[in-house]
This record gives C-alpha cells, sequence and structure tokens, in this order.
C-alpha cells in the first residue's frame, strides 16, 4: 500500500524535511465502526468546560470499536488536548459548538490546543472505514493561525463521511472567528490530497507484506510492516519502518477470530520501531509522549530530551493485558496499556494505519 496522508505525527514537516517524525506505536488492532444506534450513548452533560493542560474526550454519535476497552466511554470518540493553563474549552453538545478561548499573547507559532473528530467514511467503492480530521490550533502573538488535516487510512477515495457536526470558534478577547464546521471536516477527508498540499505534508506508506503470504502461527512472525517515508510516490525519504509482532504461536486463533478487544486482553504482541533517518527529533516524541499518557516513564526518558537516533529501536508492547515500552536495555511498565493502546489507534495517523492493516488480516489469510 502506497497511502499519502497526513497527522498529528507528521505535524510540522515542511518542504526542506526540517522535522523528520517521531515514531510512538502502541498495538494495532482491527476496526469495525458501529452507529449510535448500536448501544445507548452514556450520560454525559450537555455543556462541559475544560481549561488547562490535559488531554480531554468529547462523546459523540460515532462509538469505538474498542470502547469494550479502558474506563473511557465508547461514545468519547473527540479528543480535545489543551497544551497550558491560557486556554479554555466549553463544549455544547445539544447546539453542537465548541468554543475555545486564549488571549494569551506568545512569540511565533505556539500550539497552544488541537481537537480530533473521530467518524466513518465510506469509499467510492462502498466499503466503510475509519476517518479523522485533525485541528490544529497555533497562536502568533494574540492571533490564532489554524490548519486541517486528515487521517486517512486507506488509499481508497472516500465519497462522503460522517462526523459529530462541531462548529469550532476560537475567541482571543478581541474577535472571534469560526475555524471548523462539518461540512469543511467532510470535504478534508474526500480531498486528503488537497489538504495535504495546503499543509504541505506528504507521507508516503509502503506496506513490505503485500501479496506475500502472512504466518500466524510462528513466534515473532510480521503481521504488519511498513514503511513510512516523506516525499512523493516516486521518490521518497524513509524515515521509519514499523512492524507488528506475534511473539507467541498461540496468538493464531486470535488473529484469525478478529476479536481486536480479545487481542487486547490476550495474548502476546509487541511493536518495533526502527529510526531510518540520522536523527528523528525530540519535540515529536514529546508531544505524542503528552497525547498517550506516557510523560515520565524513565524508558523513554532520554529519546525526550534528544530524539531516536539512527539505528535505535523503540519497542512498545502489550502481553496478556500488561504493557510495556523499551528503548535499548531501559524499559518501562505501561500502567494502562489498554487506554493507551485505544486512544493511539483511536486518534494517532500511524495508529489508525496500523488499525486498518490488522482489520484485513483475517480476509488477507484466506
Amino acid at each position: 500500500m502506497s497511502l499519502r496522508a497526513s497527522g498529528p505525527l507528521w505535524s510540522g514537516l515542511s518542504g526542506r524535511a526540517k522535522g523528520v517524525a517521531a515514531v510512538l506505536l502502541s498495538l494495532g488492532v482491527g476496526w469495525t465502526w458501529i452507529s449510535a444506534a448500536a448501544e445507548p450513548q452514556s450520560p454525559a452533560p450537555s455543556v462541559q468546560t475544560f481549561e488547562g493542560r490535559g488531554i480531554y474526550y468529547i462523546e459523540g454519535r460515532v462509538r469505538s470499536p474498542l470502547g469494550g476497552t479502558a474506563a473511557r466511554s465508547p461514545f468519547a470518540t473527540n479528543r480535545l488536548a489543551i497544551d497550558d493553563a491560557h486556554t479554555r474549552a466549553q463544549v455544547d453538545r445539544e447546539a453542537h459548538r465548541i468554543v475555545i478561548q486564549n488571549e494569551h499573547a506568545y512569540g511565533l507559532n505556539e500550539l497552544v490546543a488541537c481537537l480530533l473528530l473521530m467518524g466513518r467514511g465510506t469509499t467510492e467503492s462502498g466499503r466503510s472505514v475509519p476517518a479523522a480530521v485533525h485541528l490544529k490550533i497555533h497562536k502568533t502573538h494574540n492571533r490564532f493561525v489554524t490548519s486541517l488535516h486528515p487521517h486517512p487510512t486507506v488509499r481508497d477515495k472516500l465519497a462522503s463521511a460522517e462526523f459529530e457536526p462541531f462548529d469550532v470558534v476560537l475567541a482571543n478577547g478581541k474577535s472571534e472567528v469560526n475555524v471548523l464546521t462539518n461540512a469543511l471536516a467532510v470535504e478534508a477527508v474526500r480531498d486528503p490530497q488537497l489538504s495535504a498540499r495546503l499543509a504541505n505534508l506528504f507521507m508516503q506508506v509502503t506496506d513490505q507484506l503485500e501479496g506475500q503470504q502472512l504466518e500466524t502461527d510462528r513466534k515473532g512472525a510480521p503481521l504488519v510492516d511498513l514503511l513510512f517515508g516523506f516525499g512523493s510516490e516516486q521518490a521518497n525519504l524513509k524515515l521509519a519502518r514499523v512492524r507488528l509482532l506475534s511473539n507467541d504461536p498461540a496468538n493464531g486463533e486470535l488473529i484469525r477470530a478478529g476479536s481486536a478487544e480479545a487481542m487486547l486482553e490476550r495474548g502476546n504482541w509487541e511493536f518495533q520501531i526502527d529510526s531510518l533517518t540520522p536523527y528523528i527529533p525530540r519535540w515529536q516524541f514529546q508531544r505524542d509522549f503528552f497525547l498517550f499518557g506516557l510523560e515520565g516513564l524513565g524508558a523513554i526518558e532520554k529519546i525526550s530530551k534528544r530524539g531516536l537516533l539512527k539505528g535505535e529501536k523503540l519497542v512498545v508492547g502489550i502481553r496478556d493485558g500488561t504493557g510495556y515500552i523499551s528503548v535499548g536495555d531501559e524499559r518501562s511498565e505501561i500502567a494502562n496499556p489498554a487506554e493507551v493502546a485505544r486512544s493511539y489507534l483511536e486518534f494517532h495517523f500511524v495508529g489508525g494505519v496500523v488499525a486498518q492493516q490488522v482489520a484485513e488480516l483475517p480476509a488477507r489469510l484466506k
């Protein structure tokens, strides 16, 4: 598979390939989007206020395929990340309106918040697939600067898409501006190449296992093997190799059954992420560690400070419900691996691609 795409992991890339993207991966599992009618939405206040640095989840009409894992509501599939104490957000779910207020003056192009909406799309061939849009909110002095891009999971073009229809309004104390509507979100995923051009983000994804016979009963067998590069299909700078490994022959039954939640609860799975560039910068890792609740773990302290060097390997794994992350000889346990895995697969561009790859494993095995 070669996929032109963009996402939070790759944000900040420029034509000079100034900052190649960091790769933080957790366990990938299959996706099956279910409409809200399939299960009553869990109770939540219609108006909520969030403020201060943190990760906040907003309920909507789309149920997560991993809704049975972790304590978060199955319908909490929209994520708001606030980066500092100067930002306050009010969410009115009945009015479908989010107002983000920040009156602080910054330097140049400071990231203050981002909003990611999960949804589902339908390809031109009628296939239902995950879809997401990512709104990034920066400030230069007291002026907002925004960018919007999709998180595609397949190379097929989408004919339609459905999201929670939020209008997003930014307020700086002097003026208000509407920066996102449902129509804009749908258009972003229907024309991802245009969105990528506007954001100057071109990420190529190559499936190393395409056309190969997959194994399920061998320890260490690769289930996903992807190369991520920056540039065009014909010529791109290889950034990282990402592999999902089955570390126990007994995993074969789970793989063939295709139960996402069972794979998170049982089995022995591991991701290996190899840097293919001289340097993957620290700031991308720092952002991802914040977004996925991994800040402060000893094993990742080194790359948080200086990035990941060529030849180094970042490993994230889960074994019978317990999780770990390691770099070299340093290893730390992950206290809430199910939530980390669920968040990563729902909200991360690479996680979404990996999840879609795993969702297709039963068909590929046939």
